[in-house]
């Protein structure tokens, strides 16, 4: 695929008339991620469960939330069930990626790539706490 069918997948996808996307095609900062896109496309963003303790959700050591490059979570990668208290904190880490992967840098630079849920575990008067991992993996082809 080459930039331009790019550029008119990303429109297609956001719904914008020619006049709106005229005005984020004009931005030099666009110009890089549509660069950029195509290699960043080429990897998945893996949140892996690395602490777990007293999770209502079930999260448990081991287990992985997969996100695209965009940071859209692959729900049929992912557990049924995903707790709405980590991903405020994940998304932060999701854009860390996101931000490396659109400007052309090593999506792994990230020097803090661990998050938790906001719940603060039972010692300090919560349920329970998880903490994940985030990096990014690029996609095997076969």
């Amino acid at each position: 695929m080459d930039k331009e069918r790019l550029i008119s997948i990303i429109k297609k996808r956001l719904g914008l008339t020619d006049q709106e996307f005229s005005l984020i095609e004009q931005q030099p900062r666009f110009q890089r991620l549509f660069d950029n896109a195509l290699e960043a496309s080429k990897y998945r963003l893996v949140a892996e469960v690395v602490e777990s303790k007293g999770c209502h959700s079930g999260h448990t050591v081991g287990q992985k939330l997969m996100f695209d490059s965009t940071g859209n979570l692959l729900t049929r990668l992912s557990p049924d069930r995903v707790c709405a208290f980590l991903m405020p904190n994940l998304t932060v880490l999701i854009n860390a990626f996101f931000e490396n992967l659109m400007n052309g840098r090593n999506p792994n630079e990230v020097i803090f790539n661990r998050t938790g849920c906001f719940d603060v575990g039972v010692a300090c008067g919560g349920w329970g706490h998880v903490v994940v991992e985030m990096k990014a993996v690029r996609i095997k082809k076969d």
